[in-house]
């Protein structure tokens, strides 16, 4: 029987987690006959030493010689997998493996693209909710999407879909938000879930300490990356607005236009002009692949929502 779906497992030094989650994962695999994929990327400890113990058809390892990121390690499991459907997951034993058959279910039964694991702020400190709130009302406010958990780490995927998106998203933390963005500005079906979250047991979680700049470096990269025009035109109207506004009082009085105004106006059209210049720039990435985009929406159609999932 063909395999219907590939696990794939980023991993970064975690030794301690391997011994106890892999072979819950490999049993979980043999019992569905599904496929998984662990990428190593350049793990410190010895991870790949752990890995290396286990091998059988259901499981493959490949490693990176250096860290190269979560994405980009995302992306090499992701390239690799054969069945049609891919379901990420993280490698310290906090997701449970049960929601992959509900995600399957009920990706399978709505015909989505994408299925976004739900985790409703369990599993994560206060502040690293606090960080992903701001992301995503940030994304809802802008962007318009109504995703509540962006960068959870478990989404499962139609596979032939997946493997054209991951070439717009980046090697770094903010994949897990961008490769929802993208789906979403490709106008592919995006559902959620809900899942739950079991307690980290070892190791600790690598980006805690980076919250807040990893938080700003997603925040921008959406911006440059998705609504140019809509923000930086926005900052540009109200700089502009403000100073016709304030100069127009000194223009009235016969004072004419003071130098604070004329910075004011250039300023403004000069954040206008760079958001027209990044929209151009970002219609002209997207369009020269649009092609691509309609062959794989009839893909999507065309699948067979009656599929089974052994369990």
């Amino acid at each position: 029987m063909t395999p219907l779906l590939t696990i794939v497992m980023p991993c970064y030094n975690e030794q301690e987690n391997i011994p106890k989650v892999l072979p819950e994962v490999i049993a979980y695999c043999l019992q569905r006959n599904f496929r998984c994929i662990v990428v190593n990327d350049g793990s410190k400890d010895n991870s790949l030493a752990e890995l290396k113990k286990f091998n059988n058809e259901y499981f493959t390892v490949y490693t990176h010689s250096r860290n190269r990121g979560y994405g980009a390690a995302i992306k090499t499991g992701i390239r690799r997998c054969e069945t049609e459907y891919v379901v990420t997951i993280d490698a310290d034993g906090q997701h449970t493996l049960e929601d992959i058959d509900k995600m399957l279910e009920i990706l399978i039964r709505e015909n989505a693209d994408i299925c976004v694991g739900n985790r409703n702020s369990k599993g994560s400190t206060a502040l690293r909710n606090f960080a992903k709130s701001i992301i995503v009302r940030f994304s809802k406010a802008f962007i318009n999407i109504k995703i509540n958990d962006l960068n959870s780490g478990m989404k499962m995927y139609k596979t032939n879909v997946v493997k054209y998106m991951v070439k717009f998203a980046p090697n770094g933390m903010p994949f897990s938000d961008v490769i929802v963005l993208l789906f979403h500005q490709f106008r592919f079906k995006i559902i959620e879930e809900p899942i739950s979250i079991k307690p980290r047991e070892h190791g600790t979680s690598t980006i805690s300490y980076k919250t807040a700049i990893e938080t700003l470096y997603e925040i921008m990269y959406i911006i440059i990356h998705f609504i140019p025009l809509r923000f930086f035109g926005a900052i540009g109207l109200a700089i502009l607005s403000f100073g016709i506004v304030w100069g127009a009082g000194f223009v009235a009085k016969g004072l004419g236009v003071t130098a604070g105004t004329a910075l004011c106006v250039l300023s403004g059209l000069i954040f206008i002009g760079f958001g027209i210049l990044l929209e151009i720039m970002l219609k002209l990435q997207f369009e020269n692949y649009s092609p691509d985009i309609e062959d794989y929406h009839r893909s999507s159609a065309s699948t067979d929502s009656g599929a089974e999932i052994k369990k």
